[in-house]
């Protein structure tokens, strides 16, 4: 996962990464062991923070599209093979960086299952908010 390899740079700005999911706390802990060790994960099985932080599902564009079928072919690539998926499939994810007083200073929604922002900036905006 890449922002496990980049946790140190996340440490060294005081940024505390948490990941919600949708499976059990058993998915969780095996994900968390596998791909993000120092990382916590909640579990969020009805989607009640997603719902809360706007985040939308995707339509079947947003699963299968040619953007989405290169990104998995370079993951597959890189070594990453998918697991069994658990939860809603079509469910989107984001990126929060909230700060000290609870205030949201960054907010990207995913555009799609393979849209995620780089590392550097969200590191950049974290940057931005000390």
């Amino acid at each position: 996962m890449q922002l496990h390899r980049e946790k140190d740079r996340f440490t060294s700005l005081g940024i505390t990464i948490c990941l919600v999911g949708m499976g059990t706390p058993k998915q969780a802990e095996s994900f968390r062991q596998k791909h993000a060790p120092s990382f916590t994960i909640i579990c969020d099985p009805h989607k009640i923070l997603y719902k809360t932080y706007g985040l939308h599902a995707a339509g079947i564009t947003g699963i299968i599209s040619p953007k989405t079928i290169i990104s998995g072919i370079g993951a597959l690539g890189r070594g990453h093979l998918p697991g069994l998926p658990s939860g809603d499939i079509f469910q989107l994810s984001g990126i929060f960086i909230i700060d000290k007083n609870m205030v949201i200073q960054y907010v990207h929604y995913a555009k799609n299952i393979s849209d995620n922002p780089p590392v550097d900036e969200i590191i950049r905006a974290a940057q931005l908010i000390r």
